[in-house]
């Protein structure tokens, strides 16, 4: 196709053109939209294909018009796509046009958004601090005494329920009328605090109590707060606390394949400082790629970015219970929700593009093998058959996504590979995942 085109990069990745497309290609794909019609326009008293072109053209005339500017516009643009070697990562959108005739140019302007540039900064021998995480003795107790308490029996008590004791109670609920409905029997409570509005009134109350409670339940409906109050009578069929095992060598035998107590330490001391050994290095990772990311020039497109926003929505969406559609409704809510999380969309895709151009430079690839070992250690840690999970991935179409991470968790293997490591931060591990200072 004949035409002339201005191309300018603008930010963000954005690219705006300007396109001149010539009156004799404008005319030829004109000339080949009536033909399509004429084979096939259909009018009474005339045989289909034998329809005069002038009746054609004065019926279909808007029609054709549309089908011409439509044709042009998107053959011109993907003429421009190819010739410049432009990847989009948005539809192109036609943001000015001028008028189609017979007897003149036609005129367009269009914008899209591409893949980034990425101008990497020198990933080799970056300098950093090394994170170590280590187990305190304390940490192999606390995770020991985790295993006390789930362990833990319910053992009957004498005297009034207390804050940190358990009841057992039949209850019913009481209507203004004085029916009774929806009785339940031996639902055990936990007394946690004396702001549980339950256990505030279960406090005090003995086996073979009974007592008459009023519950406020506020709950959400149509966007507004509700309340209902609920009138129960309550029978205390027992009052118990929580019995932890005596900590010696029985237990650890009842409880793992240890055979003492210093046993069942060392095997949780071992585990954890397992656990410790990859978070320190999951840690000093992410300080590599955040300082790599400073370094290194990314204009994220507007596309991507909304694109990552809306996946990080629909994932946390099911974790916090968001209905979406409704939350959509809400527009200010919605925009706040989407503001919150474009730092973090941001800084996802910076560190993904990064990792995928030095991939590309290194040459970085995943075998077969590797991601089938993968999906072996996932099968495991699920308990899942392997096969299964393999062909669960293939309808998923989430094969080449493994492939991708795979890649992409080379290429920061090299970063961290090639660190020049200045000092050395320690860290106590915690409970919390990562550790804290």
């Amino acid at each position: 196709m004949q035409l002339q085109k201005e191309v300018k990069k603008e930010q963000n990745a954005k690219i705006s053109i300007q396109v001149t497309v010539e009156k004799s290609a404008v005319n030829e794909t004109r000339e080949e939209i009536i033909k399509d019609f004429e084979k096939g326009a259909k009018i009474p008293g005339f045989r289909k294909g034998k329809v005069p072109r002038q009746l054609v053209l004065s019926r279909f005339s808007k029609n054709i018009k549309n089908k011409t500017i439509s044709m042009v516009l998107s053959r011109s643009i993907e003429q421009i796509l190819k010739e410049e070697d432009f990847k989009p990562v948005s539809d192109p959108v036609v943001t000015e046009m001028g008028d189609l005739t017979v007897d003149g140019d036609f005129s367009f302007k269009a914008e899209f958004d591409v893949m980034p540039e990425i101008n990497l900064a020198e990933y080799k021998g970056i300098t950093s601090e090394k994170y170590i995480y280590t187990v305190s003795k304390d940490r192999v107790n606390e995770e020991i005494e985790n295993l006390r308490k789930h362990f833990a029996t319910l053992v009957s008590i004498e005297g009034k329920a207390k804050i940190g004791d358990y009841v057992v109670i039949d209850y019913e609920e009481v209507t203004p009328e004085g029916n009774r409905k929806n009785q339940k029997k031996n639902q055990t409570i936990f007394l946690d605090n004396n702001e549980n509005e339950l256990a505030k009134q279960l406090v005090g109350l003995s086996k073979g109590d009974e007592k008459n409670i009023t519950i406020n339940h506020k709950y959400i409906e149509d966007d507004k707060e509700k309340e209902y109050i609920a009138q129960l009578h309550v029978a205390v069929n027992d009052v118990k606390k929580k019995e932890l095992p005596e900590l010696n060598d029985d237990f650890a035998k009842d409880i793992s394949d240890t055979e003492s107590l210093e046993e069942l330490k060392t095997n949780i001391k071992q585990q954890l400082e397992k656990e410790a050994e990859r978070f320190s290095e999951d840690k000093t990772k992410e300080e590599l790629l955040k300082k790599l990311t400073q370094k290194t020039q990314v204009e994220l497109p507007e596309t991507m970015v909304n694109s990552e926003i809306n996946r990080l929505l629909y994932d946390i969406a099911p974790v916090y219970r968001i209905d979406l559609e409704k939350l959509k409704k809400d527009e200010k809510k919605y925009e706040e929700y989407r503001n919150n999380l474009m730092p973090r969309a941001v800084n996802n895709l910076k560190h993904e593009l990064i990792l995928a151009e030095i991939a590309k430079k290194e040459n970085l690839n995943v075998t077969g093998e590797e991601s089938d070992e993968e999906i072996e250690k996932y099968a495991k840690s699920t308990k899942q058959d392997i096969q299964t999970v393999k062909n669960t991935m293939l309808e998923n179409k989430s094969t080449d996504k493994l492939k991708r991470r795979l890649k992409l968790n080379k290429a920061l293997d090299l970063v961290y590979k090639n660190a020049k490591f200045n000092s050395v931060k320690k860290l106590k591990y915690e409970k919390e995942e990562g550790g804290n200072n």
